[in-house]
């Protein structure tokens, strides 16, 4: 902790007129000029004293959430405690020395023995870490004159997850539609509706699951045991394999940084929207280190796959060579391609999509009383580089839906 004094513009001002008022009464003494140029320069002093020394005695403590979300505030708060046992501290600013968006908190009073919880909000632009270094509590108390100023270190980090867009209604299903995906039976008993196997009557269970002929035939009571229903799987493959300089993106389109931004985009909102319906996930990232996901439904579960497409970073090198490996579960496969869609990179029955197409899975903002606009069916979205009213032919020139490996049918009257 050091304590520092900054000359601001009133303060600097007012020290101007400090010297002028000082050269008039050393010119043309008076009792006037001196008794004004004397309680002038007592006031710089004192501004300088009152709070000065006290700020010395002042520690504070920064607490802020571990994760975060881009366009959302990200709420940090101080906890300011006055050690002094006779100074009293007013109008203290805090201000974090890392240049991160957002404003300062403020302390009206701090009495001599007290703690004040200070609070203020940072709105993060980026996914990745947020890292903030070092504050400092500054005031200008009692005049405004000079500022004084005292600097804490203490680091602090927040992993800032990537943005979720809210998509359109039945986007998952018309994803879905034509795959492997769908609820499956499972193994553990439940109130499910398929049948499971046949075991001895428990006290406590229902007369309506009670198998009579078998209880006839063995002599003894038997119960008919059910399988709960699994939920629908899908897995979110995002193929990151090509670096940043070597995607084949339009010119005049947006930029490759951009695009790959918008693919980690549209993975976490499809992962968000799934966990939302029921669905399971999973989430493979290929081309950048990540840690192997398992198969799983729940907030914790959700909040995992943020964290690791939030921790991407698009700088590191690219493992050109990574294959997606064989899913053992009956799910729904989405590849989301960040230019050009690959089909090599997964058998049939996947569906490919490509980062330009978030702007059509977007839900519209419609307004009180307007009507809705149509969902798109995904599985007829034309390739970017397209003419309008003409489907994307097989091999797409740009990352286009395409299900169970073959690319959607032309509309009639389109050019094949």
């Amino acid at each position: 902790m050091r304590r520092r004094y900054h000359i601001h513009p009133p303060g600097l001002l007012y020290l101007v007129v400090v010297v002028l008022v000082g050269l008039a009464a050393a010119n043309r003494p008076s009792n006037l000029l001196v008794w004004v140029f004397a309680a002038m320069l007592s006031g710089v002093l004192l501004s300088g004293v009152l709070s000065g020394q006290p700020l010395m005695k002042l520690r504070a403590v920064r607490t802020m959430p571990r994760t975060g979300r881009v366009g959302e505030p990200v709420i940090v708060r101080y906890t300011v405690i006055n050690e002094s046992s006779l100074w009293p501290l007013f109008a203290l600013f805090v201000r974090e020395i890392t240049t991160v968006p957002g404003s300062r908190a403020f302390v009206q009073h701090v009495g001599p023995g007290e703690q004040v919880i200070a609070e203020t909000a940072y709105w993060p632009s980026r996914r990745g870490p947020m890292r903030l270094e070092r504050f400092r509590i500054e005031t200008v108390f009692p005049f405004g004159l000079v500022m004084k100023s005292v600097r804490f270190d203490d680091a602090s980090e927040c992993l800032v997850l990537p943005r979720v867009e809210r998509l359109r209604a039945g986007v998952l299903v018309s994803l879905a539609s034509g795959t492997v995906a769908g609820p499956s039976t499972s193994t553990r008993s439940g109130p499910g509706s398929d049948f499971l196997g046949i075991r001895e009557y428990r006290p406590g269970d229902g007369l309506r699951h009670i198998a009579w002929r078998r209880s006839a035939s063995a002599g003894t009571l038997a119960v008919i045991e059910r399988s709960i229903d699994a939920p629908p799987r899908i897995r979110v493959a995002l193929d990151l394999r090509r670096s940043t300089d070597a995607l084949r993106v339009d010119p005049a389109g947006r930029a490759a940084r951009d695009l790959e931004e918008d693919a980690i985009v549209l993975a976490a909102s499809i992962l968000s929207h799934a966990q939302r319906d029921g669905y399971e996930t999973r989430l493979c990232v290929l081309g950048l280190p990540s840690p192997a996901m398992p198969m799983r439904r729940g907030h914790w579960h959700l909040q995992k796959e943020l964290a690791v497409l939030a921790a991407l970073d698009l700088d590191a090198p690219r493992e050109a060579s990574a294959v997606l490996p064989a899913e053992r579960e009956r799910a729904t496969t989405l590849v989301i391609h960040v230019d050009r869609a690959d089909m090599r990179l997964v058998a049939d029955g996947a569906v490919h999509i490509g980062a330009t197409q978030l702007g059509a899975l977007i839900a519209p903002i419609s307004t009180l009383g307007a009507a809705v606009a149509p969902e798109p069916n995904p599985a007829t979205i034309a390739a970017p580089n397209s003419a309008p009213g003409v489907a994307a032919t097989s091999p797409p020139t740009s990352a286009t839906s395409t299900i169970n490996g073959r690319s959607p049918s032309s509309p009639p009257g389109a050019a094949s």
